[in-house]
């Protein structure tokens, strides 16, 4: 109903978007400089904003610019699960041999990543969600890192999460692991010019070339959406919708604030 009725190819703000096509907003395209700047670095870098910002498709498009012959990424989306789980993924992601203790799998991921330094390639691991990770992980993963007498950075680790992660690691008990973060960054939302271009975007994407909201409703989708970017992609699509049934070739106020009570 939607692509026939304002000519469009697709439905737009789709989240399996090829990474290649994201809107290059500022603060996407920081958040890309700094993780840049922390793959030379190595370390721990932290990656926190509020549900919605965009955070996870940022790591994806980092991760899927990554030089297969030069980097190994792997990426670990379930955090809630226990330390020998998260042992056995780690190891898993790198390679290694099966194994049932945590001393076996801890002598695994490490043997794993020598291996992989020593064949010129850098491992970048990633936690997803990684503000559920159980307190103890933060001394597990200090302790993983712990290269030759602490005396060097062999691979990035990045902890993606929402702001509960920060005040998590500003306990007391995570400053030795706090200390060794090299690296944070916070995901902003979009103002309200940012939201434009990221509708218009878009819609361009989908095959629509004329402008389809009023300015009132461009404005009013800022206004209800804070600038997220998954919410603006919601809260337009159903907009999108009302405005179709009820025949309407603009999505105009009106229908930004009916999706409104739905959406946000």
């Amino acid at each position: 109903m939607i692509q026939a009725r304002f000519g469009l190819k697709r439905l737009p703000f789709d989240k399996s978007i090829a990474t290649s096509d994201l809107y290059p907003w500022p603060g996407l395209t920081e958040l890309t400089a700094r993780l840049e700047m922390a793959k030379s670095a190595r370390g721990i870098m932290l990656l926190t904003g509020e549900p919605g910002t965009g955070k996870t498709v940022a790591v994806r498009k980092f991760a899927d610019s990554l030089n297969n012959e030069h980097y190994v990424c792997c990426y670990l989306p379930l955090s809630t699960v226990t330390i020998l789980d998260a042992y056995g993924q780690l190891n898993r992601a790198l390679g290694g041999t099966e194994a049932r203790s945590k001393s076996r799998m801890f002598d695994e991921i490490q043997r794993g990543v020598a291996e992989l330094t020593g064949q010129g390639k850098q491992p970048v691991i990633i936690f997803d969600e990684a503000d559920l990770l159980r307190s103890a992980m933060f001394d597990e993963l200090r302790i993983l890192l712990n290269f030759e007498m602490d005396s060097k950075d062999p691979l990035l680790l990045i902890l993606v999460g929402q702001p509960q992660l920060l005040a998590k690691l500003s306990l007391r008990i995570h400053l030795p692991f706090r200390q060794r973060v090299a690296m944070r960054y916070r995901m902003p939302p979009m103002d309200e010019q940012q939201t434009r271009g990221y509708v218009e975007h878009h819609l361009k994407l989908a095959g629509r070339r004329q402008s389809l909201f009023t300015d009132e409703a461009m404005m009013q989708l800022f206004v209800q959406s804070g600038g997220v970017p998954r919410v603006v992609g919601n809260l337009a699509l159903t907009a999108m919708m009302i405005a179709a049934l009820e025949r309407k070739d603009l999505v105009e106020l009106e229908e930004v604030i009916t999706a409104s009570r739905e959406v946000v």
